[in-house]
C-alpha cells in the first residue's frame, strides 16, 4: 500500500468527513444505536471523538485509550447537544491536527479511530459512504503486517491477504491460506465490527478459519453477525 501523507491532513478529512455526515442527521439519527458499538448512540460516538481529541491536548491521553476512558468521554457529553460537541472537536480537532502533523509513534491512533467510526456511524443510519481511499488503506497497513506475522510466530500455514480486486496486500505470494475481501470489509474485520463467522467465511485454504480470526482483530469481534 502506498505510504501515509501528513497525518495531521488526513486527520482533517476524517474530522471533516464525519463532521459533515452527522451534520445532515436528524434528532432521531442522532440517538440512533450504533450496533458495532453496543451502548453507545450516534451522539456517543461523535462525544468520544471530541473526547479524543480533547484528553490528548490536554495531556491526559497518550496512547490506545482504555474502556474507562472511552466511557467518561460518552458520559461527560451525554447532555450536551451534538451541535456543540461538534464545536468542541473542530476547536480542539484542530490542535490536534498540528501534533499529528509531526507523527509519532502513536500519530496514527486518532486518524483510524476517527476514520473507523465514521463508517460506525454510516452503519447505523445506513448512508454507506467512503469506503475507499488513503484513510481505509492507513487502517489496513500495520495490522495487517502484524496479522501475518502473527501467523508465522503461530506455526499456522502463512496467510495472503489479497483485496477484491486481486492486489495483494500483505503476506507471501505461496502462502496456501487466503484472506479476500474488499479493503472496506477488511477494514471492518480487523476492527471487530463482523462476527467470527463472517471473518471466518473470508478464508480460504483451510478447514480452521476460526485459527485465524483471533490473530487478526484489534478489538472484538462482534458477538453477532453485522451487515452494512
Amino acid at each position: 500500500m502506498p505510504a501515509v501523507s501528513d497525518l495531521g491532513a488526513l486527520y482533517r478529512r476524517a474530522r471533516e468527513q464525519v463532521s459533515s455526515l452527522v451534520r445532515s442527521l436528524g434528532p432521531q439519527q442522532l440517538e440512533a444505536p450504533v450496533p458495532s458499538c453496543p451502548g453507545w448512540t450516534v451522539h456517543g460516538v461523535v462525544s468520544h471523538l471530541a473526547g479524543i481529541a480533547n484528553d490528548v491536548i490536554a495531556g491526559r491521553l497518550t496512547g490506545v485509550p482504555t474502556p474507562e476512558e472511552t466511557a467518561a468521554q460518552v458520559a461527560a457529553r451525554v447532555d450536551t447537544p451534538t451541535s456543540i460537541v461538534l464545536r468542541e472537536w473542530e476547536r480542539t480537532g484542530s490542535q490536534l491536527e498540528v501534533l499529528l502533523a509531526k507523527e509519532g509513534r502513536f500519530a496514527e491512533i486518532p486518524v483510524i479511530d476517527a476514520t473507523v467510526h465514521e463508517q460506525d456511524i454510516r452503519g447505523a443510519v445506513d448512508l454507506p459512504g467512503n469506503r475507499t481511499g488513503e484513510l481505509i488503506d492507513l487502517t489496513l497497513r500495520r495490522p495487517l503486517d502484524l496479522f501475518v506475522g502473527r501467523v508465522d510466530s503461530s506455526g499456522l500455514p502463512a496467510v495472503r491477504v489479497v483485496d477484491d480486486s486481486g492486489q495483494a496486500l500483505a503476506g507471501p505470494e505461496d502462502a496456501p491460506v487466503e484472506m479476500r475481501a474488499s479493503r472496506f470489509e477488511l477494514m471492518r474485520c480487523v476492527y471487530g465490527r463482523r462476527s467470527r463467522a463472517q471473518i471466518g467465511r473470508r478464508f480460504t485454504g483451510t478447514d480452521d478459519p476460526e485459527a485465524y480470526v483471533g490473530l487478526l482483530v484489534v478489538f472484538g469481534p462482534a458477538s453477532s453477525d453485522i451487515v452494512e
